[in-house]
């Protein structure tokens, strides 16, 4: 009797998932001894910390830069914008080309080239230069982020995730912090050169203990899976056109055809790449991991907390500098607060998730971060310093309780082959949301400010700029006035991020604990024998008993049962080995109607929350009739019998 060739099973794909967790399983249980997962999120970390830092690091410098190559802030600012475009186009390629070269030499090599870019930079003889060498640097530290979180994804287990991305979260929450301080000092003592050679020898030490430490993956199973080319064409402009339109607007405003192009250019082509991607056999990103509501869940959390952290960088700076005068320096050393609790509270944080799971941890930080925005909203130009640190501090908790515990969680359940890609979605993102953060509100601060301050005969243009209200050379009471109400404008600003916060809350009660060795096993267990059970139905069809079935019918049912029964088996058995590494693999359980009942006042609050700080921040200001108070300076002004 001749046997067909088997259907296609819908058992999940074994083999692919194999092919995903090979190394992880290999290189953790290899080296528990010398805390392999510890040394390589050290290394890791080590050699992603400068391109965080790059992102800011250069925003002080630009005056000087400005000055130094005789040219216009609007040219010279192509160097953060070429940096950050560069940035954003090369991650989605950064799934692909780890599936198809492995992760140590991928990393290893996008380090050497941010190091060649920032040598380079470094070197730059003019703006055009620069801008140039910028791009290359940001071309090579792309990759870095993306690659090096699946290489921390895959020398951890699951349950090990929130610990080791506690490591990562610590350069992600104090660069952009730190690097207005660290360029402001740089600029100011000795040269803006070195902001880019001080990269050169802390690469070279990284891409060194890289290669001694990181894994070699010998057994990892590279993909021969092609490129997809026309995808990769759709995503890169998308995303680039997207980026770069969110940076226009506080330059040429929503309005202008400098944005509008290339936001409208770019969600156009985000469309049809995501319509692209879902027929294809081997996609670029693979779109459908967004079935997996609570990797959807963590993403829409991480972008929401994305949003509130860049825009609060952007505004405490402005704040402090435009309003209460302070120095850049000092600024700076204020804000680190905010990195430095953050920095200190995920360790704690990523232990919880791990023991107890993200639902229970995240809301705590979302409730944390919305009390320290709404805190933010009471702030006055003469607001202390010890006032303004425990703000940084209360803020600093919440993001550590939130950001990086909603990304740990985001891998939980994902199958082991589609990290690398989910972790290319995650960076790119955050990409965006960080530049939506700041240009969102940026135009809300402007607009609030404008709201707030009192027209000023001979001042037509000071409304929303509150440059020239810090430095604005009037009388004391009446630049008192003026200070206030510019920072009742922040204020307003600062509901609209309290307002954005509490929509985290209901997709923080989808998040998802990893599972635990015990759960896997359970699972493959009963893989296992529901393979048995149907290999003792192929036998019993292949040998004729009840001689029901004949033929052609008996030879597809044979061939059908067997197939079946082989794929169980092996995924019960990969599964075992795999333990808790496989929890990906296993499928959740339906959401009990108590979750449902949960999530759902998680989302009647949430959603009032936003509702109720939109309002509070968009409402009606007192903006105080400011003619008498001139009419009296005036009067005081005047010399005496007049």
């Amino acid at each position: 009797m001749t046997r067909t060739a088997a259907p296609p099973s819908s058992t999940p794909s074994v083999s692919s998932d194999a092919a995903g967790m090979r190394t992880s399983d290999a290189a953790v249980h290899e080296r528990r001894g010398l805390d392999y997962k510890w040394m390589a999120a050290g290394v890791v970390t080590f050699g992603t910390v400068m391109v965080i830092l790059d992102q800011t690091v250069v925003n002080v410098a630009l005056p000087k830069l400005e000055s130094d190559f005789n040219t216009s802030l609007t040219r010279i600012q192509w160097v953060i914008t070429g940096y950050s475009l560069a940035l954003a186009a090369v991650i989605p390629l950064s799934g692909w080309l780890v599936q198809r070269l492995g992760t140590k030499w991928l990393f290893i090599t996008s380090e050497l080239l941010f190091i060649g870019g920032s040598a380079l930079c470094g070197l730059a003889w003019s703006d055009t230069a620069l801008i140039g060498f910028r791009i290359l640097q940001g071309l090579g530290g792309g990759f870095l982020m993306p690659v090096g979180m699946t290489i921390m994804m895959s020398v951890t287990r699951p349950d090990e995730r929130g610990r080791i991305m506690a490591v990562l979260g610590v350069p992600m929450m104090l660069g952009p912090i730190l690097g207005p301080l660290l360029g402001g000092w740089l600029v100011q003592d000795f040269t803006w050169r070195l902001i880019f050679y001080i990269n050169v020898p802390i690469g070279i030490v990284a891409v060194i203990a890289q290669t001694i430490v990181l894994h070699h993956g010998r057994d990892e199973t590279v993909s021969q899976n092609p490129l997809d080319v026309f995808g990769l064409v759709l995503v890169v402009p998308a995303v680039v056109g997207i980026v770069y339109g969110l940076s226009q607007p506080d330059t040429y405003g929503w309005g202008s055809w400098q944005t509008l192009l290339p936001l409208i250019g770019g969600c156009v082509l985000l469309i049809g790449f995501v319509l692209f991607e879902l027929r294809q056999r081997y996609p670029l990103l693979d779109i459908k991991v967004f079935k997996d509501w609570a990797f959807a869940a963590a993403m829409g959390v991480m972008v929401l907390v994305a949003i509130s952290l860049f825009g609060a960088i952007f505004m405490f700076p402005l704040f402090l500098q435009q309003i209460q005068g302070y120095g850049t320096l000092e600024s700076g050393f204020l804000l680190a607060f905010t990195g430095v609790a953050a920095a200190a509270t995920m360790p704690i944080s990523g232990r919880l998730v791990d023991k107890i799971g993200a639902r229970k941890v995240v809301p705590f930080g979302v409730i944390v971060l919305t009390a320290a925005s709404i805190w933010t909203t009471t702030l006055s130009y003469d607001t202390g310093k010890g006032v303004l640190i425990l703000m940084m501090l209360a803020r600093g908790v919440g993001m550590g309780f939130t950001m990086m515990p909603a990304m740990s969680s985001a891998y939980v359940t994902v199958a082991p082959r589609l990290i690398p890609g989910a972790t290319a979605i995650t960076n790119t993102l955050q990409r965006v949301g960080s530049a939506f953060g700041v240009a969102i509100f940026a135009t809300i601060l402007t607009d609030r400010i404008r709201a707030n301050i009192p027209s000023i005969p001979g001042h037509a243009s000071l409304a929303g700029n509150t440059g020239s209200i810090a430095s604005l050379n009037v009388p004391g009471p009446l630049k008192t006035v003026l200070l206030q109400q510019a920072t009742h404008g922040f204020n307003d600003t600062f509901w609209v991020v309290a307002g954005l916060g509490m929509l985290c809350f209901p997709a923080a009660f989808l998040l998802q604990r990893a599972r635990r060795g015990d759960e896997v096993r359970a699972y493959a267990k009963k893989q296992i024998e529901v393979g048995v059970l149907l290999g003792a139905a192929a036998q019993r069809v292949r040998d004729g008993a009840g001689g029901r079935i004949q033929g052609a019918d008996a030879d597809m049912l044979y061939t059908s049962l067997k197939g079946s029964a082989k794929a169980r088996l092996q995924q019960g058995a990969l599964m075992m080995r795999m333990g808790s590494n496989a929890g990906g693999m296993v499928p959740r359980q339906p959401m009990s109607n108590a979750l449902k009942a949960m999530i759902g006042a998680a989302a009647v609050i949430g959603l009032a929350g936003a509702v109720l700080g939109i309002v509070k921040g968009y409402q009606t200001p007192n903006v105080p009739d400011i003619l008498p108070l001139l009419q009296q300076l005036q009067h005081h002004a005047a010399p005496p019998g007049h």
